[in-house]
């Protein structure tokens, strides 16, 4: 076979850039820590990181909402100690307020402090997260859940939704809960029932007793005042036969006046106006019951001091009984949302070693070809040099 001179150089060359990539790819290793630097180095293996990649792209997801999710709950858990804080000081002033030797301006000046209570437990229920949402509106985050005050009562604008975040591939944890099971679905003991005036009465009557029969269903009754004064007492409980409210059950007169409907026997004490009303039922609004006491102590009215205290007393109880349940279910979300923080870090770990082992380069191998290839591009060089120099007038004289 006949060698050219082109053919040595282009041979020559060829190798000298063969051991440079090598070289090369060695030397990039080295700097990376990672074995693999394209898919054709190992195809299969890097199949497969890509797998495990995507899996902790998704696993870190998960981990943030996590870490959103305990934040969200860690925010109701402390609203929501707040609101028993503030139930819980309004039930001692409600036993404080039945001490007999209080003068009327000291009842009232409880009703002024219960007041700002009122107040507050108003802005704990309309509270915000850091995002401007609020946290016990439901679903309808953005509207503000609470509205009116003491004045007019307080009205309910949000829904009984759950809002929720995925901490996991199986799990959508739910983070919020609705204002209305916390503060507006108090239940009065057994064998009784929460007997309000409406928060927008103008006339002086206060519910100042009531009483439940055997005979009583367990309805809720709305009471109507007309003028003269008349009284107008309607079955407001949800009852598919009838659409509207049906016809009144009790009709007569009178300014300081027992009513007899519905196996209830309700005391109404002071004079009423025209438009005012009065509801009894078994399940009231934290709200309701606290207005009422509070409207009750300004009042001056004895009776009615001494009936809204022990129905406040009632009152802040079941709440109490109310955010308990719903706190207890808080921090049971929290407790597992700290596990499957627990699980997505040991996941996270596992993650990080089996793309360790597929990808990571071996230094030491990586170092001993790194030396071994640069001897190999030095031998290459000098015998190209050697060969290169190789001509006919090197020996001519």
């Amino acid at each position: 076979m006949r060698v050219t001179t082109g053919m040595i150089y282009d041979s020559g060359v060829g190798q000298m850039q063969r051991q440079n990539a090598q070289l090369l790819d060695t030397q990039k290793q080295v700097a990376t820590g990672r074995r693999i630097l394209r898919p054709s180095d190992d195809p299969v293996a890097s199949a497969r990181a890509l797998e495990i990649s995507q899996s902790k792209s998704v696993n870190n997801l998960y981990a943030a909402n996590q870490g959103y999710a305990s934040d969200a709950l860690k925010l109701v858990d402390s609203k929501l100690d707040a609101a028993n804080e503030i139930v819980t000081y309004v039930r001692t002033r409600a036993v404080e307020s039945g001490n007999g030797v209080y003068t009327a301006s000291e009842q009232a000046s409880i009703g002024a402090d219960l007041a700002e209570q009122f107040s507050a437990l108003l802005g704990i229920a309309n509270s915000q997260d850091s995002t401007g949402e609020y946290v016990f509106g439901g679903y309808s985050s953005n509207i503000q859940p609470f509205t009116g005050g003491l004045a007019g009562g307080v009205g309910y604008q949000g829904d009984q939704g759950e809002r929720t975040l995925q901490i996991s591939a199986s799990r959508n944890l739910p983070i919020t809960s609705s204002g209305d099971e916390i503060f507006n679905a108090i239940r009065a003991p057994a064998g009784s029932a929460f007997a309000l005036a409406g928060a927008g009465n103008t006339g002086a009557a206060q519910v100042s007793g009531s009483s439940l029969s055997a005979a009583y269903n367990g309805h809720s009754y709305a009471v109507s005042v007309g003028a003269g004064p008349t009284y107008q007492v309607f079955d407001s409980t949800a009852d598919p036969a009838h659409a509207s409210p049906i016809a009144p059950t009790v009709t007569t007169s009178g300014t300081s006046t027992t009513l007899a409907f519905g196996g209830v026997s309700l005391t109404l004490s002071g004079a009423p106006a025209s438009g005012d009303s009065f509801s009894v039922s078994t399940v009231s609004s934290t709200f309701d019951v606290l207005g009422n006491f509070v409207n009750a102590l300004k009042s001056g009215n004895a009776a009615a001091i001494r009936f809204n205290g022990t129905q406040t007393i009632a009152g802040m109880d079941a709440s109490q009984e109310n955010v308990s349940r719903v706190r207890s279910g808080v921090g049971s979300r929290m407790v597992e949302v700290e596990t499957q923080q627990n699980i997505n870090g040991n996941l996270d770990l596992q993650f990080n070693e089996a793309l360790s082992r597929l990808e990571d380069v071996d230094y030491a191998e990586a170092v001993s070809n790194l030396t071994q290839q640069r001897t190999f591009l030095q031998a290459a060089q000098q015998s190209f040099l050697k060969v290169s120099n190789l001509s006919l007038f090197n020996y001519l004289g």
